[in-house]
């Protein structure tokens, strides 16, 4: 029975699937977000009024591309070990 118990936390822990789950829903609620605020006009695309959508549609996409790439950022985190986990420096532009 130990055996087992020790076998699934190690699973567990190494797999780390709650901060998985975790980055995942806020990346998702992040997006969402994008979506309702280049929907509704507001926040940073305020400013893109009637026949401006395609600038909006390329601001909207570019922040949606920079969510996805910190998701896979921090994926990549919980994917090395954590002896070699170092502190990530911002991404460089």
């Amino acid at each position: 029975m130990s055996f087992a118990i020790t076998v699934v936390a190690m699973f567990t822990g190494y797999y780390k699937f709650r901060e998985r789950s975790y980055f995942l829903q806020q990346t998702a609620d992040a997006i969402e977000e994008e979506v309702n605020a280049v929907r509704l006009g507001i926040g940073p695309y305020s400013e893109y009024g009637p026949g401006r959508e395609d600038e909006a549609l390329k601001l909207f996409t570019q922040r949606v591309e920079d969510h996805r790439n910190e998701q896979r950022r921090r994926q990549q985190q919980l994917d090395q070990p954590a002896d070699q986990t170092a502190p990530a420096a911002p991404p460089t532009a």
